[in-house]
């Protein structure tokens, strides 16, 4: 069995499982395994609530059997009946509609592992929590903080029957920290999120530092006219505007043809600030890897460059489908399901002016550092709205206070092509795996109650 740099074996054999389905008539075989141990400390409303260590570990096996296709996971290291389940599955199974990885190198030397995490002791880790609900609870009497420390370290392996041998390894560290105040007749809550998969990247001061400011300036509000104003998104509040892009990058939803894009490949269709990356390079990035779920080598690649549409997001079968080749973005949503079309981590080109700039050089308007219940009815025809969770009146370029019951309507494939305004030069990990600067926008609708 092979092992990883830290001497640790895989939990399956993948070239015996290989030859086991070989045994039983398979065409091809493809084993997917993936390990993790993770690390969490959390703290509740001020209170320490928890701290464990997790060991996970998964074993995935497709196979090509008779024209069709069959999948099957394990749970259980060294369980090859996996294979004989795999081989059932495919009797009632699709069609054999891809062919797995050939052997191919993967990237070398990616950001992707840490010992510093690994090392990162269950003491330090505390007490970052125990820093950031202090500095919490110390914002006024009455807040309650929560705090997620947390450090984890996964591998991956790919084998196929057509040769490929991939094998990844890395780690990650998270903050997040969040306070609250509820009062007769307000509420607040701000939060901070950091990820990395270098340790150097976390920083519990920077993170209370953010909340302390978000949190301050949601202590007074102010009253706010609905109307058309520009906005300041902050990247947590990007990630919602980005969601429709995503849909329509998926390649298969181009297949289905349900994206509106599908023949649209090398047209204008954003404006020229507009570029964006799909980019398993990024250094210590969240979604860095050399290859994907399928095996498939991945590479950095503009999937919309200066407005122009240049390329989907494809696995395997998608690839097949659309008679082109994967782009490396077959990842699954957990070990237990197929491989599906994703991005990796997925980055907006920031632009050349501080994030602060960009509020300074608004009139009237709002600055969104959260939506709530954001969402596209009907993605793929791009409109997101959601109403404004923490959000601040900006008035002759300053925040001057909270606004409450307002929310936001952004037809998001228009906004993006005739009133974008800027990006910050600074960007930012939100979750899932994007990777987003500020932005400001132009004529954004925004309704009050009022």
């Amino acid at each position: 069995m092979k092992t990883d740099a830290r001497g640790r074996k895989a939990a399956w054999d993948a070239e015996a499982l290989l030859g086991k389905a070989r045994n039983l008539g398979c065409s091809q075989a493809e084993v997917f395994e993936t390990g993790q141990v993770t690390t969490p400390v959390n703290y509740e409303n001020n209170e320490l609530k928890s701290l464990q260590t997790a060991e996970t570990a998964v074993v995935a096996v497709r196979v090509m059997k008779d024209g069709r296709r069959g999948f099957a996971t394990s749970t259980r290291p060294g369980d090859d009946a996996v294979v004989e389940m795999a081989v059932r599955a495919s009797q009632f199974g699709p069609p054999a509609d891809l062919d797995f990885a050939p052997a191919s190198p993967a990237q070398a030397d990616l950001a992707t592992y840490d010992p510093a995490v690994v090392d990162w002791s269950q003491e330090e880790m505390l007490a970052a929590g125990a820093g950031l609900v202090e500095a919490g609870r110390g914002l006024e009497p009455g807040v309650l903080a929560s705090v997620t420390v947390e450090k984890s370290v996964e591998y991956t392996r790919v084998a196929t029957s057509a040769g490929q041998a991939a094998w990844h390894e890395g780690t990650a560290g998270v903050l997040v920290s969040s306070v609250e105040l509820v009062e007769p007749e307000n509420m607040i809550q701000t939060w901070a999120f950091q990820a990395s998969r270098r340790l150097a990247d976390l920083s519990p001061s920077v993170i209370g530092e953010r909340v302390a400011w978000l949190y301050r300036n949601a202590r007074h509000n102010v009253p706010f006219r609905g109307g058309s104003y520009p906005v300041v998104f902050s990247p947590a509040a990007v990630a919602d505007l980005v969601a429709p892009f995503v849909a329509c990058l998926n390649g298969k939803a181009v297949v289905k043809g349900e994206s509106p894009w599908k023949d649209r490949l090398g047209d204008k269709l954003f404006a020229d600030g507009f570029t964006l990356w799909d980019d398993p390079w990024l250094p210590w990035g969240v979604a860095t890897r050399g290859f994907d779920d399928e095996g498939v080598p991945t590479s950095r690649r503009a999937v919309i460059e200066k407005g122009v549409l240049r390329e989907f997001h494809l696995d395997l079968r998608s690839a097949k489908a659309l008679g082109r080749t994967s782009t490396g973005n077959g990842f699954r949503p957990s070990p237990q399901t197929a491989p599906a079309p994703a991005p990796s981590n997925l980055a907006l080109e920031p632009g050349s002016e501080p994030w602060a700039k960009l509020v300074t050089g608004v009139k009237e308007g709002l600055y969104v550092q959260r939506l709530m219940g954001a969402w596209a009815g009907n993605p793929y025809a791009g409109q997101v709205s959601g109403n404004v969770h923490i959000g601040f009146k900006i008035e002759n370029g300053e925040i001057v206070g909270r606004v409450k019951d307002c929310m936001v309507l952004v037809p998001v494939f228009e906004a993006f092509r005739d009133a974008l305004l800027a990006l910050s030069r600074e960007s930012e990990f939100t979750p899932p795996s994007y990777y987003l600067p500020h932005v400001l926008l132009d004529r954004v609708s925004v309704g009050t109650k009022s």
